[in-house]
């Protein structure tokens, strides 16, 4: 017996009504077993495919690594683990995903609504490089031997290396080894700069970012989505 379909056929049929239920403590009467059905359910749908959607108008590409859902208090909280996501040209290769306040109608075509997703992801430095590369600004990023970021002005012969954090939005750049025409700069006339991150798909917010050696981890909130999606090739 395909324990995965029977559980998935039985959260179709018994958690539909679920999607209609008013947030609060209504959600939390939902027997556990049916929690425990959908979730199964979801798993055997998805995870290990390719599934595509769109977030806020903003095409999502990834492959599904787990899924989990759980009650939270009167709600039900869902944990997604994504691979080789592509999410509207930005390229990253792990993210963790755990929704709040989640509503979903499994079905051939799987809808789902969550107050807030937080997001949780890690890419290597170099696939980081590559993307802002492809953005077309004035400085070409590169990685040195020993792991430094070096910066080289597309039109003039300016180099440096380039440190940087992101926190709640707000870019902070640190200058080091800067060089004009192979002339060192003194590290006085480069002192770190704030810059503004410029608006990211779907409304996200709370960005925060540092490398750790050859990753770069970041972190940041999405507000309240509702979108329905498939696995490929299904």
């Amino acid at each position: 017996m395909d324990t995965g379909v029977e559980a998935d056929g039985w959260a179709t049929r018994w958690v539909e009504p679920l999607a209609d239920l008013a947030a609060g403590t209504t959600t939390a009467l939902v027997p556990d077993v049916i929690v425990t059905a959908l979730a199964l359910g979801l798993t055997h749908r998805y995870v290990g495919r390719t599934v595509a959607t769109d977030v806020h108008g903003v095409p999502v590409r990834a492959t599904v690594r787990s899924v989990q859902v759980r009650r939270r208090r009167a709600h039900l909280q869902s944990r997604v683990e994504l691979a080789a996501v592509d999410w509207g040209g930005r390229r990253v290769d792990e993210v963790t995903v755990v929704a709040h306040g989640v509503r979903v109608v499994p079905g051939l075509r799987t809808r789902l609504s969550a107050h807030r997703l937080d997001v949780h992801g890690t890419s290597g430095v170099g696939t980081v490089l590559d993307w802002l590369n492809s953005l077309g600004h004035a400085w070409v990023l590169a990685l040195d031997r020993d792991g430094s970021i070096r910066a080289t002005h597309r039109r003039r012969r300016l180099t440096a290396l380039v440190d940087a954090t992101v926190t709640d939005g707000v870019a902070r750049i640190e200058l080091g080894d800067a060089r004009c025409y192979g002339v060192p700069v003194p590290g006085r006339l480069l002192p770190p700069r704030d810059v503004a991150l410029p608006p990211l798909p779907g409304g996200a917010g709370s960005v925060c970012a540092a490398r750790e050696g050859h990753l770069v981890r970041f972190a940041m909130q999405v507000p309240a989505v509702s979108y329905a999606f498939d696995p490929l090739g299904a």
